[in-house]
């Protein structure tokens, strides 16, 4: 195995080896997210047999890169061209299933017995994303393994109403910066687990060589004080308001939101909603920028995925999230490693706007669930 080349490791739906090879291909390795990669074959390469049609239906795929298994997941999609042409290998990682399953109200029972609105669960970010995700993988029967909570995170409360469980355990892991980890048993079936984020040595200057270009966005405040719905209708609704009177005096502004939390029980603690509010609608001092390797910075060495870097660029001075490494490795060209901390470039349109479409369309899954 070079461990300077991705190198892929092919299994069957059930799990048993069939081929290890280096090609030429990409991962993108994403937080807390769907990772992604692909290689391309010959139309004609004996390979293909173990990933495509019926002997392939189902296939998996592991990437390693550097020593260490960096993902693996299902192979979903094959495209090609002909003749004596080529064909794409997809492979998108475990991951996928966090918005596949659904967090079920009464996870232990059939759908005649669901016999409460919502399946609500308080605590750290921690526990409430290895709680919802055992309980509905023990419902699914699936041979994964959660390993338990630390208790990692701030409190909080998700509520569950067949909604994808991506959508609403993995925002507040997001918020702690903690790190979801999918790892393989001998049989190859997950274990997953969440790890606390590392803090890189130093300060990433544009003098250190490090970060590439960049841009920042500094942000005012959305919200300065929440109201909080809660159950009933009309004048019988449940009202909380809470106010964040240092941001009020810090912006010499007023700025009122509104939170539904109408999905709670009847006398339910509706603060953690107001505190994820405000939290949401927090002044933002953030910095993009794509970051180039060095001695001193390699990934799978100094850093991995989701740890934490100090940035001194333009005026942030702030610690950042690896949120992506992207991999490019081709045995005439090398490989080239490209880690990204930040958001959304605030020039990029596309990705924006994308973001933005994808907002709609959890709102839109929130609301045809209630």
């Amino acid at each position: 195995m070079d461990d300077d080349l991705l190198t892929f490791v092919v299994f069957s739906k059930t799990n048993a080896f069939r081929r290890q090879f280096t090609a030429d291909g990409t991962a993108d390795l994403n937080l807390n997210g769907i990772s992604t990669a692909e290689f391309t074959l010959d139309d004609d390469d004996e390979l293909l047999q173990f990933v495509t049609g019926d002997s392939g239906r189902g296939a998996r795929c592991a990437v390693w890169f550097r020593g260490a298994e960096r993902m693996r997941g299902a192979i979903t999609s094959t495209p090609g061209s002909g003749p004596i042409g080529d064909v794409t290998v997809r492979i998108d990682s475990d991951m996928r299933k966090m918005w596949q399953w659904q967090g079920w109200p009464v996870p232990t029972a059939d759908l005649a017995h669901q016999t409460t609105d919502y399946r609500t669960i308080t605590g750290p970010s921690e526990t409430i994303f290895k709680t919802a995700l055992a309980e509905n993988v023990a419902r699914l029967g699936v041979p994964w393994t959660v390993v338990p909570t630390h208790g990692w995170g701030t409190s909080t409360v998700v509520a569950l109403r067949f909604h994808p469980l991506g959508d609403k355990v993995i925002p507040p892991l997001l918020s702690d910066q903690l790190v979801i980890v999918l790892t393989y048993d001998d049989d190859g079936h997950p274990v997953v687990d969440v790890r606390q984020p590392r803090t890189v040595p130093g300060t990433l200057t544009i003098d250190s060589g490090v970060p590439d270009r960049f841009s920042f966005d500094v942000v005012a405040p959305t919200a300065t004080r929440v109201i909080v719905g809660g159950r009933g209708e009309g004048a019988d609704r449940q009202f909380l308001e809470v106010a964040d009177a240092a941001r009020e005096a810090d912006w010499g502004e007023i700025i009122e939101a509104f939170a539904d939390a109408r999905n709670v029980e009847v006398g339910a603690d509706l603060t953690p909603y107001a505190a994820d509010a405000l939290t949401a609608g927090a002044a933002s001092v953030s910095v993009t920028t794509e970051l180039v390797e060095t001695d001193g910075f390699l990934f799978g060495s100094t850093f991995d995925l989701g740890d934490l870097v100090r940035v001194s660029l333009g005026p942030v001075n702030s610690t950042e999230q690896i949120q992506q490494v992207a991999i490019t490795s081709n045995a005439s060209d090398g490989t080239k490693v490209t880690p990204k901390i930040g958001g959304i470039d605030p020039g990029d349109v596309d990705a924006q706007l994308t973001a933005q479409i994808n907002r709609l369309a959890q709102g839109a899954r929130d609301q045809s669930r209630r």
